[in-house]
């Protein structure tokens, strides 16, 4: 064979050699249908996967797929709930045409598969069941302790702005403060982003599952605000409250509101689902499924769910949910909350390790009102293998751009009005001037009565506050004071030493006023006509502390000096004077609880627990002591709690009873509180009852409000564009007055009649109705009906109002 023969055949074979080479490794794109082998029925949703790659699809509900760039020596595997995984080799041939793959059932998973009446079951339902099912194992709010830190930064921002806005004097002069500290962020318009408050927080965490708990530690935590200074209400309550949404809950509490989620045991009658693809995410292969609410006037999110395959166990990998516009939340536009989870160690709980929410403020009330963005993003670190690091970087720039604004004076004049509207008090530094509210009362004792005074504040001292009030009446010209002091030993445990003293004028039944007292409270006791009335010389003394977690001891000793007199309505008294010595010790139980402490050290519920407050206390009237003229014994207890009843909405209730086997004169029984204003509701108070009407020396009594939220409304086309909700509201009371202690407070002027009402104690008194809440974003509006005593009660109907702005 010739040279040019050999070398025409050398060219002829490596040119048989490349496309040969070519033809098999050239990637391709293969479709197909996968088939049930028995049923010959289409498989949806099923999901390939190639073998040592990340590259996969899903079959859609015909049982169709399609996979771009796959090669014909590659191995195709196939698996589906209730199917065997099969492996599929592909070759040249296969890749030239459609594809028909066929999985063979597997009996041991179709045993765990429900299947609908009509011989239909939605894939997507089979997943979320068993994502429910194994909640217990990944749920980090279950059976295990561990310790995590979480950072927490909330931003809130001026959005939505437009050129009218920023062209207004004030607004043009904060931005240019701001930008020469650095360029604002800008919205989807171009427009800037105003900062107006932001907080920074950084805690260590331990969860406790026995107690389902958890114990934080602040080690960090910054925030400015141009409004009023919360100080440390953000702190040490709310900001907690943003740290995680936990999805695993049948009942989401958010924004004080009961939310479905979904992956609530009812979830079919909430949500619409749809298995979307199977897909990963970071190192975790996925079920991608979408929730859509049923009705969107309900309690419910919106959005997208990435579930674990079952390699993982079915547990949450990723959350993306919604809540638009349409919702029942007031002064919120919408909400949107992006969260990924992690595994912890190598054990089974999944813990949320990021997680931003995002929330549109102010729209809803006006579509010409500007809004806020509140931006919330969490981030928690725990000890693993797996561990995902963050060393979050505190961003100054904002403090400063938020600063710089409040130095402006008319910035400063809006704070100043901000703080007296919603504490009562005219703030100067490290005093508050007020009440506010009562600086001027009218009642049939006093006439005109005028009251100066105020309080110092945790700017002064973090730990102590004092202040007082004096005040005259011009109809009775008599000066009254009060003096307060109140100082914290331990925030922590929440030990301190509280003492006061006053000269005052108080009614019967309406309750003690004293300086600090909550200003709003006050005014309903200062105005109006007096029953009982008398002066009060009093002195307590009282000490506080938790011995452990969600148990509180509390001690004290008052001393009251009463001196009643007569007036036009009352003139049947046996006495003139009352003096107790009284020592009194209670224990409460408040597991779970949350609060927050305002800048006069009261503290208030920022979280409720799962669990009741219970509070247990004893009264000791001590004899002859600071000449005290009653001796006495009093034994109390009371129960609250609030809590979901699945889709019937919220209950709020408390219990509470009280019994006295002392004779004593009938003002030193239990006087049950009523409520002087007529059409201001109070939730303290038996609300169609007067000042006094009633006392008894044991009683037991039952106080509920059902909040239907929805419920009712939310079927009814035109009423649940209004976003209005219905309530429920019953009061009950028995209560009763031993022979010892009738025949001891005879009326002088009739020796048959005793100088006080009572209870019959086989009826109770019954006052029942309900209403409408919600109206303009903040009003209440119900209708009351006393069913018992009606003769000589001077109401049996009522309608009243309360004002409560809730989101």
């Amino acid at each position: 064979m010739s040279s040019q023969l050999y070398k025409s055949f050398f060219n002829l074979l490596f040119l048989h050699f490349l496309v040969c080479h070519i033809a098999f490794g050239q990637d391709h794109a293969i479709q197909g249908k996968i088939l049930d082998k028995e049923t010959l029925q289409p498989v949806g949703f099923a999901h390939l996967i190639i073998k040592g790659d990340d590259k996969g699809t899903s079959t859609n509900e015909k049982g169709l797929f399609f996979i771009r760039e796959i090669a014909s020596n590659d191995t195709l595997l196939v698996s589906c709930l209730g199917y065997k995984t099969t492996s599929f080799g592909l070759d040249n041939e296969l890749l030239n045409k459609e594809m028909v793959l066929f999985l063979e059932k597997n009996a041991q998973q179709l045993e765990e598969v429900v299947v609908g009446r009509r011989g239909y079951e939605n894939p997507a339902w089979e997943i979320i069941r068993l994502t429910i099912k194994n909640a217990a194992l990944h749920n980090y709010q279950g059976n295990e302790d561990f310790d995590y830190e979480s950072s927490i930064r909330t931003n809130v921002y001026i959005t939505d702005t437009n050129e009218d806005f920023l062209k207004q004097k004030l607004v043009k002069e904060a931005v240019q403060r701001m930008e020469k500290i650095d360029t604002l962020s800008v919205n989807q318009k171009g427009m800037p982003n105003i900062p107006v408050y932001s907080s920074s927080s950084k805690q260590k965490v331990n969860y406790q599952a026995g107690k389902q708990a958890e114990d934080r530690e602040q080690s960090y935590y910054k925030e400015v605000f141009l409004g009023p200074e919360f100080e440390n209400q953000f702190k040490q309550g709310l900001d907690n409250e943003k740290t995680t949404i936990n999805f695993y809950q049948k009942w989401l509490r958010f924004l004080a509101k009961d939310f479905s989620s979904p992956f609530n045991a009812s979830f079919k009658n909430y949500y619409d689902f749809e298995l979307v693809t199977y897909e990963k995410v970071d190192d975790d292969w996925c079920y991608k499924i979408d929730f859509v609410p049923r009705r969107e006037n309900d309690m419910t999110f919106g959005g997208t769910v990435w579930v674990t395959d079952e390699k993982r166990g079915f547990a949450i990998k990723k959350v993306t949910a919604a809540i638009g516009r349409n919702s029942p939340i007031n002064f919120i536009d919408s909400i949107t909350v992006d969260q990924k989870l992690a595994v912890i160690d190598t054990s089974q709980i999944w813990f949320p390790y990021q997680q931003n929410i995002k929330m549109w403020v102010g729209g809803k009330l006006n579509k010409n009102w500007t809004k806020f963005l509140v931006d919330i993003s969490t981030k928690n670190t725990f000890p693993s293998k797996d561990t995902l690091l963050y060393s979050p970087s505190i961003d100054t720039t904002i403090y400063a751009q938020i600063d710089t604004v409040k130095q402006m004076p008319t910035v400063k004049a809006t704070a100043q009005i901000m703080d007296m509207f919603v504490t009562g008090y005219y703030r100067v530094g490290g005093f508050d001037f007020g009440p506010l509210t009562v600086l001027y009362a009218q009642n049939n004792v006093e006439g005109n009565r005028i009251q100066f005074g105020g309080l110092t504040n945790t700017q002064w001292n973090k730990n102590l506050i004092g202040g007082g009030y004096v005040a005259y009446g011009t109809n009775d010209q008599k000066w009254k004071w009060g003096v307060m002091g109140k100082y914290i030993l331990n925030h922590e445990n929440w030990t301190f030493l509280y003492a006061r003293a006053q000269h005052s004028l108080q009614r019967l039944g309406g309750g003690i006023t004293f300086p600090g007292q909550d200003p709003y409270l006050w005014i309903s006791q200062a105005w109006g006509t007096f029953t009982n009335p008398y002066y009060l010389d009093e002195a307590r003394v009282l000490a506080n502390s938790y011995v452990a977690e969600g148990i509180q001891l509390r001690g004290s000793f008052t001393y009251r000096n009463e001196n009643y007199f007569a007036t036009e309505l009352t003139d049947t008294l046996a006495f003139s004077r009352i003096t107790t010595s009284e020592l009194s010790g209670s224990i409460l139980f408040d597991f779970g609880k949350r609060y927050v402490s305002s800048r006069h050290l009261n503290r208030y519920i920022a979280a409720n627990g799962k669990y009741p407050t219970i509070t247990f206390t004893y009264k000791r009237g001590l004899p002859t002591f600071f000449d005290a003229t009653d001796s006495y014994h009093k034994l109390e207890l009371s129960m609250r709690h609030r809590f979901k009843v699945g889709a019937l909405g919220r209950m709020d209730y408390v219990l509470s009873s009280g019994w006295t086997p002392s004779t004593v004169p009938f003002p030193l029984l239990f006087v049950h509180r009523g409520n002087n204003l007529r059409y201001i509701y109070s939730g303290s108070s038996y609300n169609l009852m007067d000042f006094g009407e009633f006392m008894s020396d044991r009683y037991a009594s039952i106080r509920m409000f059902h909040h239907f939220e929805g419920l009712f409304i939310n079927r009814i086309p035109v009423l649940k564009k209004m976003n209005v909700k219905t309530f429920g509201i019953a009061n009950l009371l028995w209560g009763g007055v031993s022979s010892d202690n009738l025949a001891a407070n005879v009326n002088p002027w009739d020796k048959d009649e005793a100088s006080f009402n009572s209870l019959d104690p086989s009826t109770p008194y019954v006052e029942v109705g309900g209403g409408v809440e919600n109206i303009f974003r903040m009003v209440k509006v119900m209708f009351l009906y006393r069913a018992t005593y009606q003769e000589g009660a001077s109401r049996k109907y009522g309608i009243m109002f309360a004002i409560t702005p809730e989101f």
